[in-house]
């Protein structure tokens, strides 16, 4: 490679890097996420690595509209009962959503929820971005064992 191509490449690598960066996290956000990782911070010092029990799944699909769909699904035994009873540990909720680019959050306009006590609700969430990577730490939840404040680790699907 001479020193001109190289130069040139840096160039396109620089404005690349630039335009990244330039997106609101808006447009950071949109699409499809899937979970790396859920803990949850109590507030009397307690960690909780799985609250969902081992091999947890979990999707989130932020649409351009402002439309979002989040699903985590612990692992359940199969079961043959009736399909509108779902068995294990689940959380599913759906809705609209906003974005604050001032203190990089992410504020989820709950509709429908498999916790009831979240519909019609606002869920916050301060984002990090970094590049196909994204965590979030939601506001405290309150829980019978306890207030819990969850992080989510989430990878761009592609």
């Amino acid at each position: 490679m001479n020193a001109k191509s190289w130069i040139v490449g840096l160039a396109m690598v620089a404005a690349s890097v630039a335009a990244a960066s330039a997106q609101t996290i808006k447009e950071q956000l949109v699409g499809t996420w899937t979970l790396v990782s859920l803990v949850e911070q109590y507030q009397d010092g307690r960690k909780e690595t799985a609250p969902f029990g081992p091999n947890l799944k979990g999707q989130l699909m932020l649409d351009r509209s402002g439309r979002f769909s989040l699903q985590l699904i612990g692992e359940r035994p199969k079961a043959a009962g009736n399909p509108r009873n779902p068995v294990g540990p689940a959380v599913a909720y759906f809705g609209t959503y906003s974005v604050s680019e001032g203190d990089k959050s992410l504020t989820y306009h709950v509709e429908r929820a498999t916790i009831t006590a979240f519909e019609g609700t606002d869920q916050k969430a301060t984002v990090t971005i970094t590049g196909d990577d994204m965590s979030y730490v939601r506001a405290p939840i309150q829980s019978p064992e306890g207030t819990f404040v969850p992080t989510l680790t989430w990878k761009r699907v592609k």
